[in-house]
Order: structure tokens, then C-alpha cells, then sequence
């Protein structure tokens, strides 16, 4: 009996060990306290864990929410909560986010917040401010949020805010730039649809025709350049030339070859029922 109980008592012992000794174990793997290096590999494996999940959905935020709290400074984490945001219009969140990411890393993200306001929110002041704040980070370079220039978006905010002679300015600025660094025949046709509305404004539809005609030597076949000249020309009083640039127009649009973006409609939209107006204006 002694020997019995003895055997008994040791198992007891040895199951009281294995329980405290997983105990042990549990409460090393699921601690809450990590080292600044340990969080920073938590927050970007979570961060990089998001493509598993729809964007914006909860357990892709639940996963930003957490790799921030484990990395409370990183820029990329702020951005990334915040572009659901930004894509289904909740405008009171977006600011937030964004602006702490530019807040945490202004070359990384302050040129994008002000390519959002420009395009998304049509905020043109506030869109400046963070291109020219962009400029006294990185003086003397020219930069390219979200592969854009800034010095064609700050074209575009001057046009929209009617002050037509600093965007003729600036989109100048961008054609010489752009010209020496990767040559005149890789500029963007709308550069040229933007200047030409500007030269518009300015009331100088010389300088507009050639500029709308100087993009079409770059595409020739786009709808929104050829309207644009069809409807100076009308304006100016030319209208065999008006119609023969309104039927090309009306062409390439039924090919869909027009300026159009994602998300947002592009600035001077073209639409069908323009093409339609201005036929029956002529």
C-alpha cells in the first residue's frame, strides 16, 4: 500500500509540475509587453497582413488599429487606415489619418495628402500648401506624388482658382522641366488642354489653339483637345475649321479616347452631351 501511494503522490506531483510548466510557457507566448524592436516586427508583419482582407473591411482595420498600437509612429500604418476613408467620401476621417501620416513623414506622405486634396476634395488652397511645403523639404527637386508632378497640379489649383497667368506659369515651368529630363514627346497631352483653358481665361485664344494644337502633335487622336479646339475656333468665328475639329472630337470620344481617372472625375470632364451642345451652338 505504502508503495502504491507513493507511486500515487509522485504523479501528482509530476502532472502539478507539467501544469505549472505551461503555465509558464503560456504566459511567455502571449505577453503584452514586447521590446521597441520586437513592436516594430508586430507592426509590420500586421500591416503586411492586410492583403488578406478587402480594404476597408473590419478585420483589415482591426489589423491597422492593432499595428498601430504596437507602432504608434508609423506613418505607413496612419495612411493606410486612412484611404478607405478617403475612397467612400468620409470626409471627417481622411484629414485625420492622412495628416498624421504627412505629420509623421512629410516627404513621404505630405505630397500625397496634397495630391488628395487636389483631386479628391478640390481643395486647391490647401493642396498648394502642401506642394509648397514639399518644396522646402527637397529644394531644388522637383517632386512626384503619386507619379505626378507638382508643378502640374499647382498649375491645375491656379487654373481652378481663376488665376490663369500663375498656371500658364507653372505648366511652362513643368514642359521645360519635363523636356530636359526625359524629352518634349513624353509630356502628358492634358499639360498642353490645361494650358490652352488658361490661355483661355487670359483671353488670348491665339496662344490657346496653338497650345491645344501642340498636344495634339503628341496624341492625335483625343477627344478633349479637339473639342477644345472646335470650340475656339466657333467662338473665334472659323467655323469650317470648328466643324472639322468637332467631327474628329466626336470620333475619338466613340473610341473612348478622352481624359477620364478612377475614382474621381477627371477636371473639364468630357462628356457626350458637350459634343451635343456644342454642334448645336454651330
Amino acid at each position: 500500500m505504502n508503495a502504491l501511494l507513493l507511486r500515487y503522490i509522485g504523479c501528482i506531483v509530476l502532472l502539478v509540475l507539467l501544469v505549472a510548466s505551461c503555465g509558464q510557457q503560456r504566459h511567455n507566448w502571449y505577453r503584452k509587453s514586447f521590446t521597441q524592436e520586437e513592436q516594430i516586427t508586430l507592426a509590420k508583419k500586421l500591416t503586411e497582413s492586410i492583403g488578406s482582407y478587402y480594404q476597408g473591411s473590419p478585420g483589415c482595420q482591426l489589423l491597422l488599429e492593432e499595428a498601430k498600437g504596437f507602432a504608434p509612429n508609423n506613418a505607413t500604418v496612419y495612411r493606410e487606415i486612412g484611404v478607405p476613408y478617403l475612397k467612400r467620401g468620409i470626409a471627417s476621417a481622411f484629414p485625420h489619418y492622412y495628416g498624421k501620416a504627412a505629420d509623421l513623414d512629410p516627404l513621404g506622405w505630405m505630397g500625397w495628402r496634397g495630391y488628395l486634396y487636389l483631386y479628391f476634395y478640390r481643395d486647391y488652397e490647401r493642396a498648394l500648401t502642401d506642394f509648397n511645403r514639399l518644396d522646402t523639404i527637397t529644394p531644388g527637386v522637383v517632386d512626384y506624388p503619386q507619379s505626378v508632378s507638382v508643378d502640374f497640379m499647382r498649375g491645375i489649383c491656379y487654373l481652378q482658382l481663376e488665376q490663369y497667368k500663375k498656371a500658364v506659369d507653372y505648366f511652362d515651368q513643368h514642359i521645360e522641366y519635363e523636356t530636359s529630363v526625359t524629352g518634349f514627346k513624353y509630356i502628358a497631352p492634358e499639360t498642353f488642354l490645361f494650358r490652352g483653358i488658361a490661355y483661355l481665361g487670359l483671353k488670348q485664344p491665339d496662344e490657346a489653339i496653338q497650345s491645344f494644337e501642340t498636344g495634339l502633335s503628341l496624341e492625335d487622336y483625343n477627344a478633349d483637345l479637339m473639342y477644345w479646339l472646335a470650340k475656339t475656333h466657333a467662338e473665334e468665328g472659323r467655323k469650317a475649321q470648328a466643324r472639322s475639329y468637332l467631327d474628329q472630337a466626336k470620333l475619338a470620344f466613340a473610341e473612348r479616347d478622352y481624359n477620364r481617372r478612377p475614382y474621381v472625375e477627371e477636371f473639364y470632364q468630357l462628356y457626350e452631351v458637350d459634343l451635343i451642345a456644342l454642334e448645336e451652338e454651330m
